[in-house]
């Protein structure tokens, strides 16, 4: 792959989105988007089956919907988020640390296979659109001929929008939100407000 800026692939036409869930026995919903395409969206349990579906569709890039690094409370990355008007959830409460490490831990395994991961976060990710509603965001940056995940869950939906994250990225065109301790990117704002 080439890279563009330091981040940036020019040559990557697959990626995908994980939206992870803390513990394998809950779901966690995955996309995958081939050149803009939305193919895939569905849930998953285990690291072994996202790690998989993610070598089988050739992926090069993975948005993941879970801080990437761990914290005693929040990172600054967090609070420049907060202070945007974005919810996220701090890294060090108790009930985070477990989907942090299984972040971190899935993250060491993609990159070892010449993965690259970012970090994102989909209900931040569509409210930088300015728009509320799923269906108008993403119909402004991806391609999707089957709306039938909006069904399938909270877990799917974030999957595609951290998907969406990917595929911006790969473009150039996602909003990075970045401080010494991590970097969190988001869709583009699409003007409506």
């Amino acid at each position: 792959m080439n890279a563009v800026n330091g981040n940036y692939f020019l040559d990557c036409k697959r990626v995908a989105g994980i939206d992870l869930a803390g513990s394998p026995r809950r779901p966690s919903g995955v996309a995958i988007i081939y050149n803009g395409i939305l193919v895939y969206a569905d849930k998953v349990y285990f690291d072994d089956e996202i790690i998989g579906l993610l070598r089988s569709h050739n992926v090069c890039i993975v948005a993941i919907d879970a801080p990437l690094s761990h914290a005693k409370g929040y990172r600054r990355v967090d609070l420049k988020m907060k202070k945007r008007g974005f919810r996220v959830l701090p890294p060090g409460w108790r009930g985070m640390k477990m989907l942090v490490s299984r972040a971190i831990r899935i993250k060491s395994i993609l990159e070892s296979m010449g993965i690259n991961v970012i970090e994102t976060h989909p209900s931040s990710a569509l409210k930088n659109t300015g728009f509320r509603d799923v269906m108008a965001a993403l119909s402004k940056i991806i391609s999707v001929n089957d709306w039938s995940f909006l069904e399938k869950g909270k877990d799917v939906v974030d999957a595609v929008i951290a998907a969406s994250v990917a595929w911006v990225y790969v473009c150039n065109k996602a909003e990075k939100i970045s401080d010494v301790d991590g970097a969190i990117f988001l869709l583009p704002s699409l003007g409506k407000k």
